[in-house]
């Protein structure tokens, strides 16, 4: 999520309206970013009116697989506006052998990156001015390799040397790695100040001078910064305004190893000072990060507490896990707020047995569940939601309805859940008025917490309910309310639980003899209940498909669609009275299928008048 996000932001400074359809896409969970994302992307990258060059730097950090797959889907639908750049120091995981064979690809591996004698001359000489012999820059060539960064760290390091010939006779000799011999030297060169500066500040992963302030607790970091960056430093800047920066990776490094060897006492000090400030900045990601370096373990815990809800709604839901991966195991297993968040992320991101097992681990002698109203809502919920994912309807109402009588404080964030799983387990029941009016509750709590996820799935329910209920006037009035959410936030459609908003619509249009966008709508919400492994939707969902097909004459078809239906019914723990809605719709199929031509179908009926008793019309 977060590197797609990261990728269309970076176009958007060049082009602003491409993004407007696929970002939000990015912000609901298990989202499909091949299926969903990327052809949307594409088309946006298509309408371009100028030619645009994407570069991926570093791309040999990348170490999740899925972005290999999605960049490979990216590059084999192209879109011609469009050029792509992988600076990488390994061989990235794409079809590269198709590529060059299509003449698609174009490689300028380390070897043609290598500075030859008369471009490390004009480095070292023209642009840096040491006026070296030619000896002394074959040399520093030879053992760099002609590497851009080594003779760059060489021209830093011998630019206010005296004995520059001396250095570099011992330099050509030496063993240790080119990086570190230089580096090391480029610190000892520095004055104490701009030393303490650079290694204090190694901690930060991006810096401004306000950040550096608060590190190093001196009040003239953005005149340093401006020195360095003067100086042709190994300082990276990451905007057009020179405020953020960060250093070279490989200076980085170097720089941190030193400071664990100079001043490895105050490293935690460091950090709680850059936590601090990340705080005030509103990043929570970095500030949960340098308090775990720093040890605060209780720091970090409140931090993820605060901001927890707000990354799961715009579907970050890896960074929830490695900020709680971060922590000690102990501090996540003593604390019932901690089990709650992490196994409610599991299960957003289908592990339910995983889920299941940090729901046990919370109630496992943790006495804060007992005074904490919001956490046992939660975990009431939570446990009520993996029942859902099990098809397990009786189960439901045995969680979810105990927990909403003792519920008088909880947050309408676990309320809207808990009422949302009970009001589905009720129809399922078949107790379809009462679902109505617990679904009716789950959309005001929806409303009121802000939790758009929740509130588009208490509303698919709702419709349905109506729906089944006869009720299509307030069946249809919901939806009017499901298609303006989807216009506020338009990525919600690709969420899995928009699943039976989509199933109601079509459902609904079926009534309406809408068949064709029926049909679209019923093949969206089924594709989006696999997706989420969500059972009882998919029932449904395919129940309502085989309705449609029978209203569009495809008996065939039908039958098919109810045999899959039949065989998720076999998948739920307890689905209520869906077998016997399968079987009803089953009953419901016309013996032969329905004549596809006007005029046999209009000799039919003629030869019906003719048979009764004068109640039909000739046609």
């Amino acid at each position: 999520m977060r590197f797609w996000t990261y990728a269309i932001e970076a176009v958007r400074t060049q082009q602003s309206a491409i993004g407007n359809d696929s970002l939000p896409m990015l912000r609901v969970p298990r989202v499909d970013i091949v299926a969903d994302v990327i052809p949307v992307l594409c088309a946006e990258l298509t309408a371009l009116s100028s030619q645009i060059v994407l570069v991926l730097d570093d791309y040999h950090l990348v170490t999740n697989s899925e972005i290999d797959e999605c960049l490979a889907y990216f590059v084999d639908h192209f879109p011609p506006p469009v050029e792509l750049v992988l600076a990488t120091r390994s061989e990235p995981a794409l079809p590269l052998a198709r590529m060059r064979a299509g003449g698609d690809l174009v490689e300028i591996d380390a070897q043609r990156l290598s500075f030859s004698e008369e471009e490390a001359g004009l480095l070292l000489n023209d642009l840096n001015g040491l006026e070296l012999d030619h000896e002394a820059v074959i040399r520093l060539r030879d053992r760099t390799e002609g590497w851009a960064a080594g003779l760059y760290l060489a021209a830093l390091t011998l630019r206010d040397r005296p004995d520059a010939a001396a250095f570099i006779q011992d330099f050509a000799g030496d063993d240790r790695h080119v990086v570190d011999y230089l580096s090391a030297e480029v610190l000892v060169g520095q004055p104490e100040a701009i030393r303490a500066f650079l290694l204090q500040t190694s901690i930060l992963g991006r810096f401004c001078a306000s950040l550096c302030d608060a590190v190093t607790q001196r009040s003239d970091s953005l005149r340093i910064l401006r020195e360095l960056e003067a100086s042709n430093f190994f300082l990276v800047p990451l905007d057009t305004k020179r405020e953020w920066y960060r250093y070279h990776h490989l200076f980085g490094e170097l720089l941190r190893q030193e400071l664990k060897l100079a001043d490895s006492a105050n490293i935690e000090v460091l950090h709680r000072r850059a936590c601090g400030l990340h705080r005030e900045f509103g990043s929570p990601s970095d500030a949960i990060y340098h308090a775990t370096t720093a040890g605060d373990i209780a720091e970090a815990s409140e931090l993820i507490f605060s901001h927890w809800i707000e990354t799961r709604d715009s579907a970050e839901l890896e960074t929830i896990l490695a900020w709680l991966a971060g922590l000690p195991s102990y501090a996540v297993r003593q604390d019932a707020r901690l089990c709650l968040i992490k196994a409610t992320t599991l299960q957003e991101v289908g592990k339910i047995d995983e889920a299941n097992h940090w729901l046990e681990v919370a109630l496992r002698g943790n006495s804060l569940v007992a005074s904490d109203a919001s956490t046992a809502s939660g975990l009431a919920a939570c446990r009520a939601i993996n029942q859902y994912f099990r098809g397990d309807a009786a189960s439901i109402r045995e969680t979810a309805g105990p927990a909403l009588d003792h519920d008088s404080r909880g947050s309408d964030y676990w309320r809207s859940a808990l009422l949302t799983t009970l009001g589905t387990a009720l129809f399922v029941g078949g107790h379809g008025d009462d679902a109505a009016g617990v679904l009716e509750r789950a959309v005001r709590s929806g409303e009121q917490s802000g939790h758009a996820l929740a509130l588009i799935h208490a509303l698919g329910w709702c419709a349905v309910v109506y729906a089944e209920r006869g009720d299509s006037d307030h069946a249809d009035l919901i939806m009017r309310r499901i298609d303006s959410l989807f216009h506020q936030q338009p990525g919600l459609r690709a969420y899995y639980g928009a699943a039976m908003a989509h199933i109601a619509q079509g459902a609904l249009q079926t009534q309406h003899a809408e068949l064709t966008g029926a049909e679209e709508e019923l093949v969206r919400g089924i594709e989006l209940a696999r997706r989420g492994d969500a059972k009882f939707e998919l029932v449904y969902g395919l129940t309502a498909y085989a309705r449609l097909k029978a209203a569009q004459g495809d008996r065939p078809g039908s039958e098919q669609v109810l045999h899959e239906a039949q065989a998720a019914l076999q998948t739920c723990v307890d689905p209520g009275v869906l077998p016997q809605l399968v079987a009803d719709v089953e009953r419901e199929l016309p013996l032969e299928p329905r004549p596809t031509s006007l005029l046999p179908y209009a000799e039919e009926l003629m030869i019906e008048s003719s048979l009764c008793s004068g109640c039909c019309v000739q046609i």
